[in-house]
């Protein structure tokens, strides 16, 4: 069954739970063969307290203020190379939008936009639709935490997109977790380095094409899937006990931004950047 956007305006909440959960259906991770592995082994259910369709009335609308923050969770302002914007992350057409333009303050060279989850998750499926920005340029879909006492940071990337990086084209889906222990000297270090894993994406790669990207995180690995199939599984058996995120409690974080590392040509080519995400859908 499809819904369209204005439709889904017009329904009632337990209608959009029951509409929602049937659209999806066509990507739910078939890990069993049957597609029920989420509802029968885990017993996790939608969450649409937690979950968006960005279908705020009007457009460039505050995304729901009772679900997004419009700043990073330890109140990062960003790098040499952007700064985060809350006003440049909004709800447009029914899809959130997070936009990159050149900086609009002194010193910066980029202005960016971000939402990051008022909810800190564990375990479950998350999932969103989206389409990366159309430049070479950072469209994420991410997990954050930091030990208050130690600064110690752990990461789920579900997906970073850098559309015309040589080693990281539009037409791959590069996934990462990462442990990084801060140093005076030495900043922040990655315990477990080189651990991406670019995979060959469908279709007409990340920027031309609307692609479902998921994650499933349970008590023994993390899952990546990309338009329903399961794309890479990290092991918890594989990865050292005390650099292993997937135990961690961390808000989602969706945004676009530009690494200090990316200078002359690796910088964006283009003033203005839009990524898109048509949907948040959680399942816990």
């Amino acid at each position: 069954m499809f819904i369209g956007k204005a439709s889904l305006k017009q329904l009632t909440l337990s209608t959009l739970v029951t509409a929602a959960f049937s659209a999806h259906a066509n990507f739910t991770p078939n890990l069993d063969g049957t597609g029920n592995w989420i509802k029968n082994q885990k017993n996790w259910q939608f969450n649409a307290n937690v979950s968006d369709e960005f279908n705020q009335p009007g457009n460039w609308q505050t995304p729901e203020t009772t679900k997004w923050n419009r700043y990073h969770p330890t109140g990062w302002l960003g790098n040499n190379s952007f700064t985060y914007s809350g006003s440049l992350a909004y709800t447009h057409n029914g899809n959130l939008v997070l936009e990159a333009r050149n900086g609009a303050n002194v010193g910066d060279k980029h202005t960016t936009g971000i939402a990051s989850s008022k909810t800190a998750f564990k375990y479950g499926y998350f999932e969103v639709k989206a389409k990366a920005a159309n430049n070479n340029i950072a469209s994420s879909f991410w997990f954050f935490n930091r030990n208050p006492d130690n600064g110690h940071q752990f990461e789920i990337d579900v997906y970073e997109h850098f559309p015309y990086q040589g080693w990281n084209s539009h037409k791959k889906f590069k996934s990462n977790i990462h442990y990084f222990i801060w140093t005076p000297e030495d900043g922040n270090v990655d315990q477990i380095p080189n651990y991406e894993s670019p995979v060959d994406m469908p279709n007409a790669g990340v920027v031309t094409d609307w692609h479902i990207y998921g994650v499933l995180r349970d008590e023994a690995s993390i899952r990546f899937y990309v338009d329903g199939e399961n794309v890479r599984t990290i092991w918890k058996s594989s990865v050292a006990p005390e650099y292993w995120p997937g135990d961690k409690s961390m808000p989602v974080i969706l945004d676009i931004l530009v690494y200090d590392w990316q200078q002359g040509a690796n910088e964006p080519s283009q003033n203005y950047s839009f990524y898109y995400v048509d949907y948040f859908r959680v399942w816990n």
